[in-house]
């Protein structure tokens, strides 16, 4: 097991941890203190919201959100492809779709309010992933002129001859072993990853295309593909020269 997928079990199994103690709590004790907010409200307000349905809501969500979690624990250990992509963004979803429902179950004074703000939480969230997601899937330009690397597009930089110190091509690509801050998604990765052997380094590369170039500079270790050998043997030669 790598140390990413070592990482992503523990993380994943103390949020199912926690997360499955608090909907025990909601379902066996009606522990209600522990929804946020919930203990500050007026009596009259508690017991409304007790009365209307809103405490089942919550513990509903609460339940479903642990089930899903769960089958993305296991779908993500079992490494069935694109499971973690499409796991994430379901439950990103029904949290918001949910939470936007919720408000039906509020206080009448309240209710208006918390659908403005809750939808336009949703929407914004929804939006800003979208077009992360789009921006991230936007091939990086690599230009190469005298002395000078320049990547564009996210997490890209530029680096001149001074800060080159290495352009290596590898038949293969080390392993992964965990994204510190980056992009990664079906065949995509782009931004930090801890690599095996080179610790945390910028990564570029689509699918399994090879030869992967190296370019080791002073503050950075860089890894890039191409759209075939010829392009990459091509940034090779001229960084080389």
């Amino acid at each position: 097991m790598s140390t990413g997928m070592i990482i992503f079990v523990i993380v994943m199994g103390w949020t199912l941890l926690i997360m499955g103690g608090i909907t025990y709590l909601l379902y066996k004790q009606k522990d209600y203190s522990l929804i946020s907010g919930f203990s500050n409200r007026p009596e009259e307000e508690q017991e409304y919201l007790i009365e209307n349905g809103y405490m089942e809501a919550i513990k509903r969500m609460m339940l479903h959100s642990t089930l899903i979690l769960a089958l993305l624990l296991v779908l993500g250990v079992l490494s069935v492809p694109y499971a973690l992509e499409v796991g994430f963004a379901v439950f990103i979803c029904y949290i918001l779709g949910y939470t936007v429902q919720l408000q039906k179950y509020e206080v009448p004074h309240k209710r208006k309010r918390g659908y403005w703000i809750t939808g336009s939480i949703a929407l914004l969230v929804v939006g800003g992933i979208t077009a992360l997601t789009v921006y991230a899937f936007i091939p990086n330009q690599v230009t190469i002129t005298e002395g000078h690397l320049e990547i564009s597009g996210m997490y890209g930089g530029e680096w001149t001859q001074e800060e080159i110190q290495e352009v290596t091509l590898l038949e293969e690509m080390p392993p992964v072993n965990v994204r510190v801050n980056g992009f990664a998604m079906t065949n995509l990765s782009k931004g930090k990853f801890r690599v095996e052997g080179y610790g945390t380094a910028l990564l570029f590369l689509r699918g399994d295309a090879r030869p992967v170039l190296y370019v080791s500079t002073e503050d950075e270790e860089i890894f890039m593909n191409g759209e075939d050998e010829g392009q990459v043997r091509g940034w090779y030669e001229e960084l080389s020269r």
